[in-house]
């Protein structure tokens, strides 16, 4: 059976525009518990800014998040997959590229989000499975 970016993704719709600060982002990424934030231009998906974006472009060059906004730190243009991509081929991108979360964006829409979680959770059932079938079969 194969499993596709809409079979593990979490639906997520929430973007916010390239002009919001980023300390207006942060606390709503801590009530939300994520990591991540999707930057809209036009209404459409178009950049991420990622809990790393804020330590290495803000707070390690000691800015104030009350004056930066999300279009000077957002990572553009935007990795995203197609909810009908394979799980495979998101995790040969996300390793490729060195990214924890990829956005599944269906008709210019974002329909969710794609986290490293997800495929950690894919695989623990994954890994689940095969030790049910090894322990009905035993050893091949």
């Amino acid at each position: 059976m194969v499993l596709y970016a809409r079979d593990i993704m979490k639906e997520y719709t929430f973007m916010l525009g390239e002009e919001v600060s980023a300390s207006e982002a942060a606390k709503i990424m801590s009530n939300d518990h994520v990591g991540f934030v999707i930057v809209k231009v036009d209404d459409k998906p178009h950049g991420i800014v990622t809990e790393w974006d804020f330590v290495n472009k803000i707070i390690a060059k000691d800015l104030d998040p009350k004056n930066v906004k999300l279009k000077e730190i957002m990572n553009a243009p935007l990795m995203s997959v197609d909810p009908k991509t394979p799980t495979d081929h998101v995790t040969v991108l996300m390793n490729k590229h060195g990214v924890r979360r990829v956005p599944v964006v269906e008709n210019g829409k974002l329909i969710g989000v794609i986290t490293s979680r997800d495929v950690l959770r894919i695989f623990k059932d994954y890994m689940d499975n095969l030790s049910d079938v090894i322990a009905r079969f035993g050893n091949f």
